[in-house]
């Protein structure tokens, strides 16, 4: 399939200025354990507000599970309080898997730095480790070269994968900057 013709490319199109956002907020967050932490405090958060918008999949009871774990090497505290993001269409919420499936490619290369930091698999890493190695990204795809959606579902998809990403940008803010634990 042309990239034209799949909605693969077409949300990623639709979102690059979003990803490049959140890249650049994670950007030194793998420098030391500090910067580790706050990322771990902010994808807690963020897998939390994705449990509201797509249920208790669980890919995502696991990802809340070993976050926790995480947070509990690093001496890192939870943000609790949710964003309520607001997808309800299934088409949005296709966006918020989009994003969420997308991001274990991008957990793979992560791990390797907080490995260097001296977390693995059984100690500090659970979840990029988890997340790496899940099969979502392929699964997603699959169902993504399947589907054929009208414009005003497509545009809901794109919508709710920017959606996600600004979540996953004020999680990342506040992880960083204060919101209260």
């Amino acid at each position: 399939m042309s990239p034209s013709n799949s909605l693969r490319w077409r949300l990623r199109d639709a979102t690059a200025d979003a990803h490049a956002r959140v890249d650049a907020r994670v950007g030194d967050a793998f420098d030391d354990v500090a910067g580790y932490a706050i990322f771990l405090r902010a994808m807690h958060r963020f897998v939390a507000n994705a449990r509201h918008v797509l249920g208790d999949a669980e890919e995502l009871v696991a990802c809340e599970a070993a976050l926790l774990a995480d947070l509990g090497v690093v001496g890192g505290a939870p943000i609790i309080d949710l964003e309520t993001p607001a997808a309800t269409r299934d088409d949005a919420r296709l966006g918020w898997r989009y994003v969420i499936a997308g991001s274990s490619l991008g957990a793979r290369v992560l791990l390797r730095r907080v490995e260097a930091l001296g977390f693995d698999a059984t100690q500090g890493a659970r979840y990029l480790t988890l997340h790496a190695q899940g099969d979502a990204w392929r699964t997603l795809l699959s169902t993504l070269d399947a589907l054929r959606l009208s414009p005003d579902e497509e545009r809901a998809a794109c919508a709710g994968a920017n959606e996600a990403f600004a979540c996953v940008e004020r999680c990342l803010d506040d992880a960083r900057y204060g919101a209260a634990a």
